[in-house]
């Protein structure tokens, strides 16, 4: 059975991210991202010609889904997120990186009845071996498939060891079952896993909290979050899916601050800063897993940054994935702000069983229960 977790949409005042994230004021004052620092956001399709990106350093790549409609919920996720991240300083959603170059690749496209369509895992590794070929750093992912055993299909697992090699931080969403249970690719090891916190940081109800999250998940904001709407408008959000690109663009300014200091990037020791700086669940009880490894400490993985005061984390060896690396094309041109190109991807489609990918939204008509574990392993949708 396949599982849709929609995001929920709000009618309350957006939270502020600056008095949410204590020291994310500091960081910015920083810098507010480097165009040598590329963020690919997997998603629906975005509205570029929203005036929050105006001026953006976006790339949109039409491969896996051609086309859309402005009003479908595919734009409306895929454009809510971007501008998290890309949205403009001074317009109606400021984002957390906006001088950071950013890819955009579309995997979700419009369903019936305003729902989303998931994409394959298949489709999901192409479009991460796209990102990287196209040099990004970091990879936001805002949805998953819920998983029993964790276990990805062989050509998402190849896809994630291609950016073990290169070097690039896969973010993605936990999943809204509000369960402890487990979404992919968010519970594969080397990927940063985000779950939700509200405004009071405290875990929300929906977030998932499944066991390898307790190793690899950071909670962030991911309540009434602003983002902007395809036409021009803006609106506030919840669920995972939000709280992801908050953490993806929180790393792009960590990876911009070791290019400031004369450093190369490491999303590798962003991504342990992270984890290692985490807030943990403030009195220990059955409710700690919720908090996963903890809460998004951003002036201490600032701190480890600038210091270099990071340790080694072992939660994963070379021996998981027993595939052979790959070599990526970094020596790709700085694109022009919001262009749109048709891509041919380097790598032979493959055939493979179909595998659901879903944004990880709540929906505002769904209550949040806990949900029965019923895997299907060909669906893949967005933790909305």
């Amino acid at each position: 059975m396949n599982i849709l977790t929609r995001d929920r949409a709000n009618v309350s005042a957006p939270l502020n991210l600056t008095n949410a994230l204590p020291g994310l004021q500091a960081l910015c004052s920083e810098t507010l991202g480097d165009p040598r620092i590329c963020i690919a956001v997997l998603d629906g399709p975005v509205d570029q010609s929203h005036p929050c990106f105006e001026g953006a350093n976006l790339m949109q790549l039409q491969i896996l889904v051609s086309g859309f409609a402005k009003s479908g919920s595919a734009a409306q996720h895929g454009t809510h997120i971007a501008s998290i991240i890309f949205g403009r300083p001074g317009s109606s959603v400021p984002g957390i990186a906006p001088r950071c170059r950013g890819l955009i690749v579309p995997v979700f496209a419009d369903g019936q009845g305003g729902s989303l369509e998931p994409c394959s895992q298949l489709d999901l590794a192409r479009a991460i071996t796209l990102a990287v070929e196209q040099g990004a750093n970091v990879i936001n992912i805002s949805g998953g498939q819920l998983t029993q055993s964790g276990e990805p299909d062989p050509f998402l697992t190849n896809a994630v060891q291609l950016c073990r090699d290169n070097n690039v931080l896969i973010v993605a969403a936990t999943g809204n079952n509000g369960c402890a249970c487990l979404h992919l690719p968010a519970a594969i090891a080397s990927v940063l896993a985000v779950g939700a916190m509200d405004a009071q940081s405290q875990p929300m109800g929906f977030s998932n909290w499944g066991e390898a999250y307790q190793t690899n998940g950071i909670l962030a904001p991911g309540e009434t979050i602003l983002g902007a709407v395809p036409g021009g408008g803006t609106r506030t959000m919840s669920g995972t899916s939000f709280a992801t690109p908050i953490v993806s663009g929180i790393v792009a300014l960590l990876l911009s601050l070791q290019l400031k200091q004369g450093s190369k990037p490491n999303p590798e020791a962003v991504c342990k800063s992270i984890l290692q700086s985490a807030l943990p669940c403030p009195q220990p009880s059955s409710e700690c897993q919720r908090f996963l490894v903890g809460k998004l400490n951003v002036p201490r993985a600032h701190t480890l940054i600038t210091t270099g005061e990071i340790q080694q984390i072992t939660n994963y060896t070379p021996e998981e994935f027993m595939i052979q690396p790959q070599e990526a094309n970094n020596e790709i041109e700085q694109s022009q702000p919001s262009k749109v190109i048709e891509f041919e991807l380097k790598q032979p489609i493959l055939q493979s069983s179909l595998i659901g990918v879903q944004a990880a939204e709540v929906n505002q008509s769904t209550s949040i229960t806990t949900m029965p574990m019923e895997e299907n392993p060909m669906m893949i949708t967005a933790s909305n």
